[in-house]
């Protein structure tokens, strides 16, 4: 079934007249969803960060079909407008480099038994172009990302392994500090920001046309990547700080700016902990107690006392503050440097009212709309600045090869 159906033209051609003649905020509400569902069937439309690989390793289930089970399917995600989704290989820091390799390469089968079991329906995509030239098709794209590099130990070699494999970028760390630079969330940092085997790092990716992702990177990291690479760089499920006061996870000002100079993208991401601060403290709360306590989230004592929780306590944001993190970086670096990278399958039930997974994507550009961007805006937001920056950084790379 083709779920990207081309909104009859009469009805566009109503839309857009009624548009110019009395502009975009006299639209009902129910004419404004209807506006942004045409908009995201007939836009190309990507995610940076879907977790999907893991959540069905851990909760198996076929995405191929439509299910109840986490927040990503094929079906789920065209009725969405989705048409590229960057599958998380994702790999835990508490494993050693042995372990998080073996998670990485069941992972990696785990995508790519779905491209070859479901041709018609999962691609894969090395090249920008590969997603461009097919958008109007009902392929849903799956390009691979590893988060968290610290499999690749101290083997600068392993990155072109990587490479070979099909991998657009890589998030330098998680959690923990690794051996190529300071995460935002460890206390303790050893490099100060990027090791000196980091900074190799970067320059290897660079020459091999892998995006480096600082998503989880301490501020002296960012700051430190910013100084050393020579192609953009992606934030591709970082929000702004100014929403999240003291929440390092997010980045900053100067951060989002610098970023913007570069020529990178800011993708924002869709868990309530990212994007409202009173949801961030009391999630940051519930979670500290629940590792103090050891007490699982997934077991019925757990599950009771978040219930119990979340009673009394704001953990959901609204729809409208996904948008507000667009606008501040809007405002901050420009239309050219934002998008979105959802984090569905990895913020659990913290996601935002109206948006319960991959369907919803035509909920936040309802909200684009009902706040004036354009359709070249939206457009921008959904898909565009990142392939722009991938396409760049292809080049920065062919350039670096043909210099050397």
């Amino acid at each position: 079934m083709n779920f990207k159906i081309v909104t009859p033209t009469v009805i566009i051609l109503t839309i857009t007249l009624f548009i110019s003649s009395c502009g975009q905020n006299k639209l009902s509400e129910a004419q404004k969803m209807d506006l942004a569902t045409e908009i995201s069937w007939n836009s190309l439309i990507l995610d940076s960060h879907i977790d999907w690989p893991e959540n069905v390793l851990l909760n198996p289930r076929n995405i191929a079909f439509e299910n109840e089970m986490g927040d990503f399917d094929y079906a789920r995600a065209r009725k969405g407008g989705l048409n590229a989704v960057f599958s998380v290989l994702y790999i835990d820091p508490g494993y050693d480099v042995a372990e998080g390799r073996e998670i990485f390469d069941s992972l990696f089968h785990l995508v790519a038994s779905y491209k070859r079991n479901y041709p018609g329906k999962f691609s894969a995509a090395i090249h920008p172009a590969d997603i461009r030239k097919n958008v109007k098709s009902d392929l849903l794209f799956i390009p691979l990302c590893l988060e968290n590099g610290s499999i690749i130990g101290n083997e600068i070699d392993y990155i072109r392994h990587l490479k070979d494999l099909g991998i657009v970028y890589i998030t330098l760390n998680h959690n923990n500090s690794n051996q190529i630079s300071d995460s935002n969330v460890d206390r303790s940092r050893p490099w100060n920001g990027l090791s000196s085997f980091g900074e190799n790092v970067v320059d290897e990716m660079n020459r091999l046309g892998i995006i480096v992702d600082i998503s989880h990177s301490s501020d002296s990291t960012v700051a430190d990547v910013l100084k050393r690479s020579k192609a953009p760089i992606v934030a591709t499920h970082s929000a702004c700080r100014k929403y999240t006061p003291g929440y390092e996870r997010n980045l900053p000002d100067e951060l989002i700016q610098g970023i913007a100079d570069k020529g990178g993208v800011i993708m924002i991401p869709f868990g309530s902990f990212f994007l409202d601060s009173v949801c961030c403290i009391n999630t940051n709360y519930l979670l500290h107690y629940l590792d103090s306590t050891g007490i699982s989230y997934n077991d019925p004592e757990g599950m009771q006392f978040i219930q119990n929780f979340m009673q009394d306590h704001k953990m959901v944001a609204e729809a409208t503050q996904v948008v507000d993190h667009i606008d501040h970086v809007v405002e901050i670096a420009g239309i050219d440097h934002v998008g979105l990278g959802s984090d569905f399958d990895g913020i659990g039930p913290a996601k935002p009212v109206g948006i319960p997974d991959v369907s919803a994507y035509p909920v936040v550009v309802a909200e684009l709309i009902n706040r004036g961007y354009s359709r070249r805006e939206i457009k921008k937001i959904l898909g565009g600045n990142f392939l722009r920056v991938w396409k760049k950084v292809l080049k920065v790379s062919a350039e670096l090869n043909d210099s050397g």
